[in-house]
């Protein structure tokens, strides 16, 4: 596989996809990533009820797929699979986040010209035709990194568009044994002086969970993470916690205003306030009791 000239090309870069019952969004995902001639490796860690490999593998001779039975979390997927990857920068997708044909190259560039930064992510847009809850979803989970983005230091990246590399991630081997979210990475970071990158490495998401499964992942994804935030119950945050629903959607109001995306937001907001409540609701308990409880919904 050729390789880009200049300090990019002294730079590996592994590729992790978590999918979870989406094959058909794997296989496009797959799709994208194939060709990107800077992509050197890609490790999909599936969950799903139906190993997706005996029918993708022929298409994708070169990825290797990791089946693990019983759900997992989208962390605990992306770590097992870090010890198969041997890149020196390793991205993090998930299979319903298609890269854009370009995101290879520019996560590169960013890396390369930033070689103090620990960790690259960039924008994630929405797929046309997004229906009501779709466009909830998406906000939810996505809508503080919706295009357009501003290059350069950013406080947080999001989990669907993720690189790092391989010499600062392997060091925190406490939070990667414990199967932490990246978001406890960031925050450890950044109380370290270390800054986060913003680039225009875009991912495009594409919706196929059913709005059921979706609220039932967002209680049990923030109880998970309220319960790993401290490691014990705190009752104070489990009030404040409460409050999150209007935060966290005005926050998210903000950004979609500023980014001239107001039509799309105002059609989510049903759906957005229920999704973020289901979130409230489960860091609430996770503070409460400090226990994740079945956080292992994908």
């Amino acid at each position: 596989m050729a390789r880009r000239a200049g300090r990019c090309a002294l730079l590996r870069l592994d590729v992790i996809v978590t999918s979870y019952n989406s094959p058909e969004l794997l296989k496009r995902c797959l799709k994208s990533l194939a060709g990107q001639r800077e992509v050197e490796a890609v490790i999909v860690a599936d969950c799903s009820d139906q190993d997706p490999a005996p029918a993708l593998s022929p298409c994708f001779q070169g990825v290797r797929f990791l089946h693990f039975s019983g759900k997992r979390t989208v962390p605990q997927l992306r770590w097992a699979a870090l010890s198969h990857s041997q890149g020196d920068l390793v991205a993090a997708l998930e299979a319903r986040c298609v890269p854009h044909e370009s995101w290879a190259g520019r996560i590169l560039r960013a890396h390369a010209q930033h070689p103090d930064v620990p960790a690259v992510g960039g924008p994630v847009s929405v797929a046309p035709g997004a229906s009501a809850f779709d466009l909830g979803l998406y906000y939810c989970e996505y809508g503080l990194y919706a295009p357009p983005v501003l290059e350069g230091p950013s406080p947080d990246l999001s989990g669907a568009n993720l690189s790092y590399k391989r010499s600062w991630l392997i060091r925190e081997v406490d939070l990667l044994s414990k199967g932490c979210w990246e978001t406890l990475f960031h925050l450890r970071w950044r109380s370290q002086g270390r800054r986060l990158w913003m680039s225009d490495a875009e991912v495009v998401f594409w919706n196929s969970m059913r709005p059921a499964v979706a609220l039932r992942q967002r209680f049990s994804y923030g109880r998970g993470y309220a319960a790993a935030r401290f490691g014990q119950a705190n009752r104070w945050w489990a009030l404040l916690a409460l409050a999150l629903p209007a935060v966290l959607t005005a926050r998210i109001a903000v950004r979609a205003f500023r980014r001239g995306h107001a039509r799309s937001f105002l059609r989510s907001l049903g759906w957005l306030l229920i999704l973020n409540a289901a979130w409230a609701m489960g860091e609430s308990t996770g503070y409460w009791t400090g226990t994740s409880g079945d956080s292992a919904i994908f």
